[in-house]
């Protein structure tokens, strides 16, 4: 932590000497959760999070990022809360340099590599593909150390592909371009294991509505991973949005879930269809209501998250959310006593964040 803090004054002090080639930035969230167990057992946590971003910009074609971070955690008992990890240490989340050249942009580093157009699935995004918490934001996802090249061919077209540095081996390769009124992606990705993936992703207009969709095809075991989803905003400001997501790897009935192979990361969930439903509203300039619904069709468990957020001052928010999981008991959502070695599974949360970002 004092080294946190000795890092933050350095760079702080920098930028207040004038040293217009360092800018700033970063936040302080704090996070209180109640959490309710199935048996009715209360837990309260309080999570604060530091994050710092440093961007040093010694010419206009080049740049070095630096975000470190630090996360406490005070509880009444450990909490496997998704997203809070590697506790009091300060961890680089992210660090990388970045070459802007005539005719592409070099990426060296940790780095988040983001693909896709889905807002619940990414089939196409081997990273950051399903996540079981609306809570999660962008900062928080999966950070990767990679070489990655991007070359435009055009306003909305280009080049982009990235290999994994490390014992990974891993490739990508995804060419976008525009037709119409859709944006179009087509990838492929060398998993390293023998195995690798052709995908297809698209988003644009169809009429009044907005349009999504992303096609997988897996070379190993041939099954196809689909996500279809769409939105649309009323003249009130109501907006609502859907994603369906068809996983080839899942199965039909809940007393065939491949529980081992999900842990282990080899699956992207245990079911094969799956639904989500959204809607939002802007009440005012400072205030936003979302209401959110996860469901497993196959075994008919679901997450319901609503989730409300208002600026209170400049650079300054507080968020309410709660997240509810319905099902029966061997569910994916509330799974059996056998697969779920934390005891929380199943469990209300409640959560309460306030955020200043600086």
């Amino acid at each position: 932590m004092k080294k946190f803090f000795l890092f933050s004054a350095i760079f702080f002090f920098l930028a207040g000497a004038g040293h217009s080639q360092f800018q700033l930035g970063g936040s302080y969230e704090n996070d209180i959760a109640f959490v309710i167990r199935p048996g009715g057992s209360p837990t309260l946590a309080d999570v604060n999070r530091l994050r710092l971003k440093v961007d040093y910009d010694p010419g206009s074609n080049f740049t070095v990022h630096l975000e470190p971070r630090y996360y406490c955690l005070i509880k009444t008992e450990d909490i496997p809360l998704i997203g809070v990890t590697d506790m009091d240490k300060v961890v680089w989340d992210r660090y990388y340099a970045k070459a802007f050249l005539p005719l592409l942009s070099v990426t060296a580093g940790k780095q988040r590599i983001a693909w896709g157009t889905g807002y619940i699935w990414n089939p196409t995004d081997i990273f950051n593909t399903y996540v079981l918490s609306f809570a999660i934001t962008d900062e928080e996802k999966i950070n990767v150390e990679a070489v990655r090249l991007e070359i435009p061919l055009g306003q909305a077209s280009g080049l982009d592909g990235w290999v994994l540095t490390g014992p990974s081996q891993k490739k990508g390769l995804r060419a976008k371009a525009t037709l119409g009124l859709f944006d179009l992606g087509l990838s492929y990705v060398d998993r390293a294991d023998g195995t690798s993936q052709a995908g297809l992703d698209f988003a644009g207009d169809a009429w009044l509505f907005g349009v999504r969709g992303e096609v997988v095809v897996l070379s190993g075991s041939r099954q196809m991973l689909v996500m279809l989803g769409s939105d649309y905003t009323f003249d009130n400001g109501v907006g609502l949005s859907a994603e369906y997501f068809y996983n080839g790897l899942g199965q039909s009935r809940s007393a065939n879930y491949d529980w081992t192979s999900y842990y282990a990361g080899a699956i992207p969930a245990l079911a094969r269809d799956y639904l989500y439903l959204g809607t939002n509203k802007i009440l005012d300039e400072l205030t936003t209501v979302n209401f959110s619904l996860l469901a497993n069709l196959n075994d008919e468990s679901f997450i319901f998250y609503p989730s409300y957020a208002r600026s209170l001052a400049q650079n300054l928010d507080i968020y309410l959310q709660a997240s509810i999981v319905g099902g029966r008991v061997g569910s994916e959502f509330y799974p059996p006593p056998s697969q779920d070695p934390t005891g929380f599974a199943g469990s209300k949360l409640l959560l309460m964040k306030v955020k200043y970002s600086f």
